[in-house]
């Protein structure tokens, strides 16, 4: 009986809380070191790589390379669509991680 009991009880505890992989901050962090870290520096504000910095990027009152003001549709596009050097994601990654990469981007201030 007390086994049975246990075994209700761990899947509505497992359930309120998601594995470190499902959390939007690091799963952003992991797709932005797979598929960013190489071209785009996010921890300092100076410009280090080949790419533009991503640090700061939405407190800032201009993006890089376009001049606009950054929005999560702007920068949702520029990583679908790719740039002049960037290339496009949109094949490589869904938009649900493109929001969790940009909530990662946004969180690094």
């Amino acid at each position: 009986m007390l086994l049975l009991l246990a075994g209700t009880v761990l899947p509505l505890a497992a359930a309120d809380k998601n594995p470190p992989w499902e959390k939007p901050l690091r799963e952003g962090r992991y797709l932005y070191l797979d598929n960013c870290s190489v071209c785009h520096e996010i921890n300092r504000p100076k410009k280090n790589k080949f790419g533009p910095s991503l640090f700061g990027l939405f407190q800032s009152e201009k993006m890089p390379l376009s001049r606009a003001k950054p929005t999560d549709e702007l920068v949702a596009a520029k990583i679908k669509n790719g740039g002049v050097i960037m290339p496009s994601f949109r094949d490589y990654l869904t938009d649900e991680q493109i929001e969790k990469l940009i909530a990662y981007i946004r969180s690094r201030h």
